[in-house]
């Protein structure tokens, strides 16, 4: 058997699909450091079942996906399958050919697969147990598990020989049956504590139906003792309720009568308000009346008054209109004068006005003539300047183009030269800047390459903090909760504090004495202080104590009487004092009396067995009446309900500070205790936070990110530079191909300007010539514009004269004849304003008339008013003394009807009180009704139920009392409890089984258990000493045949199959010692010997051996070599190995590299190329 093909995907650094081939001889696998070589015996691992990332050189099994380069992506699955040739059958399985496959994604999700068909991780593990080829056997052996082996720290070196010797599946069946025999027992104590619960409830069971039993009893009584006596009451009811029914009769006529004469007198005395409302009608009418009168007079006397004012008013306003009349006529007879002399003026201008027009217009027309001349050769004057100035312009240009032209070919010679230079310059200067280019590109890629190192360093920090930061929320949260609780247990300890000092709960009387004077006496205490308990015990003992709670403890009688003195002589009430020197030294205690489970001091102890030596405390009410029938004792529950002497069950609702009193000490301790308990872990918590702060503290991120910022600040400014002089180095090649294209431009350039200067020279002769002729027709111009200047001046001042003066005879005109308009609107507007005020005053002549009249007539009318008021005075004198006369008769109805409505009261409440008392009875015949009704579901009529003869009515009533009071005790009953115990019972009788099951498979295991051991024990000592012999023979094999070894194995010890193995080596020429005494070298070939011992007991069909000859030097090669020479028979050999003496070994040889940086190839390697080096 042996392996024949391994292929890798994505699997470390090996990220492109790779097959590697086997034979079943030796296959050599080589290549540099870092190249990968060790992937392959990781991916062998791997796939073999291997689960500890520290084993695959990982902090993580993620790792093991290829995690991409600079310029690859990372990949998303690692997949590698190992083929087998399973021709011997080792693999208990049926396939000749097994191939193993193993899949991680980057989500977290693993798939394994045995010949392309899923399974599971435990099935790989389970097909290789035992046969040497698991993912931790000695099968794949690395040069750090060489050492490993020999140190032993993991009891490595004993997994080897229990592979070897088979004995790994029996450990793993033996751990399997402890894990069974684990939860057997806790199925065992589960079941057990089942059984205890089973037991108690079929107990319960078992009194619920002894107590339905006697409860059915009870209620057959009952029944028939409740019908009779409610039968009886019903019809005692109906008795007493026809005479009451005869009272409420003649109280109901009594009452009608009275009602009758009620509304008689109520009949009148509305008559009698009828009256005195028509009265007071008649006096409010007679009110109106003169009232109305009054206002009537005001109203007149005010019109008049304003009236005469009004009058008054028209003849000012008379007066006025006259006065404007008369101004009127006076202003007519100045505008008409106006007028005529106006008209008369006009007809004097109409000659000078025609003579003006004349003139004027005959020296306009001589002005435009000149002016028209004047600008003709003005006209002229201006093409002649505008030729001349063309002209000179041109001959400017000509000069200026001239002397350009000149200068350029004086200056086109030395620019040539200048831009040869400055090309050399710019071409220096370029060079210079790849250089530099150069250098910032090395330097780019190391900044480049810190930065990603810092990049990941700082991811690493941050979720490192984010880790803290959350157990710091966590601990925090702890913390808070926890200071909560130690805050809520202070305030409670506080006030169970403050109840401990306050005496708010005794009487008053107790109060003033313990306030006021306590330190008067010697020990002046109270039952409650005295005695103590715990929680459980508190409300028992306060209920069973009761009002003795508040009693008095006081040492002698003398005291006692003189504290009651002094409640005496304040008044503060009284008290119970308890003489201690009147007590007997001791009192009978009952077995299991409360008196065990309280505590007091000594001086109380008489006291204590007093008051509690009779009290019993049981776990209900029924148990303390089962416990007391043939006793005097005192029962008392847990719950405070206490059953006296005499039988009386006191019970109730319990306050929510019931025990507190009694109890308050065993409280406080406990509090302070749990507040000391939480304290402690607060404590604890804060260190662990300040250990977690101070790790949080230490990961300084600010310090990484600063750094990475100015790395990254760094690579910008570098890769700015590198811009800056790809940029400058463009900009330097395109100044020199602008500078070759001047040059170029600058000779052509240089002929053409020479052809141009000497055609300007001609050209400048001609326009000096035409400027002189145009020089002389401008000043002749220039003459003849100066006399016509002279000749328009004088006819231009000719026309203005002329038109000032006709403008002034137009001006007098249109004055005179404005003043004409202005004269005819005054006359007409002043005529106008005459008849205005003319139709005016007669139109307050009119109103004063009118005026006059209306005074007259409202003096007539006021005087009619007066009279009538007078009138009206004495008609409301009359009306208001008959509205009081009707008031006197209203008040005498009232009297006699208030006294009929007395007696209507009385009656009335005699009537209620009667309905009342009937009401209650038929209340308490429909509660006997009901009462039967929800009782037992019929009517009162269908109870046939009588009384006992020899009962009397009391004696009924009390013997029910006493037949329910029975059944209160018993409480709620069970119909179904005998049922439900039948069941419980069986459920009992099968668990008691299960428990005889369990105990037996307990036993079988343990049995099981030590037939392992034994068999395991057996196996491997076998083993171990085949495997001992063989070690001896193969060290003298590897060192001289005079060297000595031997395996040791522990004795002694409590598990023989956890004993620990020695190795004892002695080398030529050393003493006997341990294995680390030995060299590197030594201890390499010791572990090798070890190892080949093992195969010759078992031998593994592969072995991959990963540089364990890096230590050994070239004779020790050469022998370790020859061993695996002669091994390799039987076992296939993988090797990893940087050796050529062990390459030249190799019947198969693989090399492995790294072309691209972090992806690794497998390449051949020629056999004749190692055999030449060999």
């Amino acid at each position: 058997m042996y392996i024949s093909e391994l292929n890798l995907q994505g699997f470390k650094s090996f990220a492109h699909k790779t097959k590697v081939g086997f034979d079943s001889g030796i296959t050599s696998i080589v290549g540099p450091n870092g190249c990968g070589k060790s992937n392959i015996v990781d991916a062998l691992r791997w796939v073999l079942g291997e689960q500890r990332p520290s084993l695959l050189r990982s902090s993580a099994m993620s790792n093991v996906i290829f995690n991409g380069t600079a310029k690859k992506k990372a990949l998303g699955m690692a997949e590698v399958s190992l083929t087998f040739v399973n021709d011997k059958g080792i693999l208990p399985i049926e396939y000749s050919e097994v191939t193993i496959t193993r899949r991680l994604y980057r989500s977290g999700d693993s798939e394994y697969l045995i010949n392309n068909t899923s399974c599971r991780l435990k099935d790989i593990m389970e097909l290789f147990m035992d046969t040497g080829m698991g993912s931790d056997a000695y099968s794949v052996i690395e040069l750090k598990m060489v050492e490993e082996i020999l140190n032993d720290k993991n009891n490595d070196r004993r997994r080897l020989f229990e592979e070897a010797a088979g004995v790994t599946r029996y450990k793993d069946q033996r751990k399997r049956t402890l894990r069974k025999l684990d939860e057997t027992r806790k199925d065992l104590q589960r079941v057990d504590d089942l059984l205890i619960e089973l037991r108690k409830k079929t107990r319960s069971l078992e009194i619920q139906a002894e107590k339905a039993e006697k409860a059915k009893k009870y209620k057959i009584e009952l029944e028939s003792l409740d019908k009779g006596y409610t039968l009886h009451e019903f019809n005692k009811i109906k008795e007493e309720l026809e005479p009451l029914q005869e009272r409420i009769n003649n109280a109901e006529k009594e009452k009608k009568e009275i009602t009758v004469a009620a509304e008689e007198f109520e009949a009148s005395d509305e008559k009698a308000r009828s009256n005195l409302q028509d009265k007071e009608r008649q006096q409010a009418e007679a009110q109106r009346r003169v009232s109305q009168l009054h206002n009537a007079i005001r109203e007149a006397d005010t019109s008049i008054r304003i009236t005469k004012e009004k009058i008054q008013n028209e003849e000012k306003v008379i007066k006025e209109y006259s006065k404007d009349i008369e101004q009127g006529e006076i202003d007519l007879k100045e505008l008409m004068d106006l007028l005529a002399n106006s008209r008369k003026n006009l007809e004097s201008f109409d000659d000078d006005l025609e003579k003006s027009s004349n003139t004027l217009e005959e020296s306009k027309k001589q002005y435009s003539q000149i002016q028209q001349q004047y600008n003709r050769e003005r006209h002229e004057l201006y093409e002649i300047e505008v030729q001349l100035s063309s002209a000179n312009n041109e001959l400017n240009q000509l000069q200026t183009k001239r002397i350009k032209i000149e200068s350029r070919l004086e200056n086109t010679e030395g620019d040539l030269e200048r831009i040869d230079d400055e090309i050399v310059d710019l071409n220096d200067e370029v060079d210079n800047l790849n250089g530099e280019q150069k250098i910032i590109e090395g330097k780019l890629d190391a900044l480049t390459e810190e930065r990603d190192g810092l990049e990941s360093e700082l991811e690493t920090a941050r979720e490192k903090r984010e880790s803290f930061a959350e157990k710091q929320n966590e601990i925090k949260d702890e913390l808070r909760s926890l200071q909560s609780k130690k805050s809520s247990l202070e305030s409670e300890i506080q006030l169970m504090n403050e109840l401990a000092s306050s005496n708010e709960a005794f009487p008053s009387s107790v109060k003033y004495l313990i306030d006021k004077h306590r330190f008067e006496f010697k020990d002046l205490t109270t039952v409650s202080e005295v005695f103590d308990t715990d929680e459980k015990h508190a409300v028992a003992l306060e209920a069973a104590l009761g009002d003795a709670l508040n009693f008095v403890v006081i040492k002698t009688l003398d005291e006692a009487k003189r504290a009651a003195n002094i409640l005496k002589e304040n008044k503060k009430g009284r008290a119970t004092f308890i003489p201690l020197d009147q007590l007997a030294a001791t009192y009978d205690v009952m077995d299991g009396s409360l008196f065990d489970q309280v505590k007091s001091k000594r001086e109380h102890s008489a006291l204590k067995q007093l008051l509690l030596g009779n009290i019993v405390v049981t776990e209900s009410v029924e148990d303390a009446y089962s416990k007391l029938k043939s006793s005097s004792s005192i029962g008392v529950s847990y719950d405070g309900e206490v059953v006296t002497k005499s039988g009386f069950f006191q019970s109730g609702s319990k306050s929510k500070n019931a025990g507190i009193r009694v109890g308050l000490k065993d409280k406080i301790e406990k509090l302070e205790k749990e507040q000391a308990k939480t304290s402690k872990e607060i404590t604890k918590l804060e260190e662990y936070l300040d250990q977690i702060v101070e790790k949080y503290e230490k990961l300084d991120v600010g310090n990484l990110s600063q750094n990475l910022k100015e790395k990254e600040q760094e690579v910008r400014r570098l890769e700015q530079q590198q811009h800056s002089l790809s940029s400058k180095v463009q900009v330097y090649q395109k100044n020199i191909g602008e500078l070759v294209n001047r040059k170029d431009h600058l000779k052509t350039n240089e002929g053409s300007a020479q052809e141009e200067l000497d055609s300007i020279q001609p050209k400048q002769k001609e326009l000096q010539t035409n400027m002189l002729e145009l020089d002389k027709k401008q000043n002749e111009k220039k003459d003849l514009l100066e006399s016509l200047e002279e000749e328009r001046s004088i006819a231009q001042t000719r026309y203005n004269d002329a038109q000032l003066q006709h403008q002034d005879l137009k001006n007098k005109v249109e004055n005179h004849e404005r003043d004409v308009r202005r004269a005819e609107t005054g006359i007409n507007s002043v005529q106008s304003r005459i008849e205005n005020r003319t139709k005016l005053t007669e139109e307050s002549k009119a109103r004063i008339k009118s005026y006059t009249e209306q005074v007259s007539s409202l003096e007539e009318e006021l005087s009619a008013n007066q009279e009538l008021k007078v009138e009206a005075d004495d008609a409301l004198k009359k009306a208001e003394e008959a509205a009081s006369i009707q008031r006197g008769k209203i008040n005498e109805f009232e009297k006699e009807l208030k006294e009929i409505r007395r007696r209507k009261e009385v009656n009335m409440e005699l009537v209620h009180h009667l309905a009342m008392a009937k009401e209650k009875m038929e209340m308490q015949s429909q509660a006997l009704s009901d009462h039967i009704w929800e009782t037992y579901g019929i009517l009162m009529k269908q109870v046939e139920g009588e009384m006992p003869d020899d009962m009397t009515t009391d004696e009924v009533k009390q013997r029910i009392g006493w037949l329910r009071q029975k059944l209160n005790n018993i409480g709620e009953v069970n119909a179904l409890a005998i049922d439900e115990y039948k069941e419980e019972k069986e459920r009992l009788d099968f668990y008691e089984e299960q428990i005889d099951d369990l105990n037996k498979a307990e036993t079988q295991l343990l049995e099981t258990i030590a037939e392992i051991n034994e068999t395991a024990t057996e196996r491997f000592n076998t083993t171990f000493e085949e495997i001992r012999t063989n070690f001896r023979q193969v060290f003298k094999t590897l060192f001289f045949e005079d060297d000595n070894c031997d395996l040791i194995i522990e004795k002694d010890v409590e598990d023989p199959l956890e004993a620990k193995i020695e190795i004892l080596a002695q080398p030529r020429g050393k003493r006997p010692s341990g294995i680390s005494q030995l060299s590197g070298g030594e201890k390499t070939l010791t572990a090798i010997a070890l190892l080949f011992a093992i195969y010759l007991v078992k031998p593994s069909p592969f072995c991959v051996l990963d540089e364990v000859d890096a230590p050994l030097d070239d004779a020790n090669i050469e022998r370790f070599a020859k061993m695996i020479k002669s091994f390799s028979e039987d076992t296939q050999f993988i090797i990893i190995t940087h050796n050529k003496k062990t390459m030249s070994k190799a019947e198969m040889m693989y090399g492995v590299t790294m072309p691209e940086t972090g992806v690794s190839r497998l390449v051949g390697v020629k056999m004749d190329d190692v055999e030449d080096a060999a």
